[in-house]
């Protein structure tokens, strides 16, 4: 992994746990994500328009993979609102997180996708991974998922499938942009609005045919609408800088590896910000996640 691949992620991560953050002030919904996506979306409209002739004439491979990458975005915050409402925030997001982790690796490796990384990069991830899954609980001795009912792990299941499916398919999709693997960040940046636009327009129907979402937005539409017009703006230009990222790295992997890191950011802006306690699994997680971080960008 790059040094220019690290500072970037490094600094998504943590515009990433600054729009997480600002989405716990309110009820999290897909009504919720679709403000913040729609907002997201409109930062980038300029780009697209200076660079829309990059995207006429390329390989239908590239609309498939850009109508793919919107039906995972679109599962991915589905999943992830849905699961919130089903089971604790602190276990959810962890696992909707740390899954795509070991997901992505097995099957880029599996379909040949980039350049093969080695079994001590892998032992990188999987130390990522059990940090992760440390880091939610109390105590050692409280260690489990029997809080986690059958319909919550369906939603982490979309999450994560949404979080691998859509990574993947972007990346794939910005190489057929540039075949020489230069793409520049104008069509980068073009390329993120296509994309919230369609997770967009994704979102509306489930928002509209759905009574419970109507309140939400009703909820969301008074003085809560600042927090997801906020978030769109983060979390929109957190994601454009992964985009970026991934023409520095040789396997997507790494970027889903070490984008992590704002597990432990997070922590860390818990325990400033909104006082929450630390305990010895949240210590133990971070450092492990931090070890694994190092192991994936000092190796190749």
């Amino acid at each position: 992994m790059t040094i220019t691949a690290a500072i970037l992620v490094f600094i998504s991560v943590f515009m990433h746990a600054a729009w997480n953050l600002m989405s716990k002030t309110t009820q999290p919904s897909t009504a919720f994500y679709l403000i913040m996506n729609f907002v997201g979306g409109i930062i980038w409209l300029p780009f697209f328009i200076m660079s829309a002739n990059s995207f006429w004439g390329l390989p239908p491979l590239f609309y498939w993979l850009f109508a793919a990458t919107c039906v995972f975005e679109v599962l991915y915050m589905y999943g992830l609102a849905h699961g919130y409402k089903h089971g604790d925030i602190s276990l959810i997001y962890p696992l909707v997180r740390t899954l795509p982790v070991l997901m992505l690796a097995v099957i880029t490796l599996v379909a040949g996708i980039g350049k093969p990384f080695g079994a001590i990069t892998m032992f990188g991830m999987i130390v990522i991974a059990c940090g992760c899954l440390i880091m939610p609980f109390q105590s050692f001795r409280n260690i489990s998922f029997k809080n986690l009912n059958g319909i919550a792990l369906v939603f982490v299941c979309l999450g994560a499938i949404g979080t691998t499916g859509y990574t993947l398919c972007d990346s794939e999709a910005l190489k057929l942009v540039a075949p020489d693997g230069n793409v520049s960040a104008v069509c980068t940046l073009g390329y993120l609005f296509l994309m919230q636009t369609g997770l967009t327009l994704g979102e509306v129907p489930l928002v509209v045919f759905d009574k419970k979402e109507h309140e939400a937005m009703k909820n969301i539409w008074g003085k809560k609408i600042i927090y997801p017009v906020l978030a769109g703006v983060v979390s929109s230009m957190a994601y454009a800088l992964i985009l970026i990222a991934m023409q520095y790295v040789t396997n997507v992997s790494y970027i889903q590896a070490f984008r992590q890191l704002s597990l432990p950011i997070g922590f860390v802006a818990g325990v400033i910000f909104l006082h929450e306690k630390s305990s010895a699994t949240k210590v133990v997680g971070l450092s492990l996640i931090l070890i694994g971080l190092i192991v994936v960008a000092f190796t190749k």
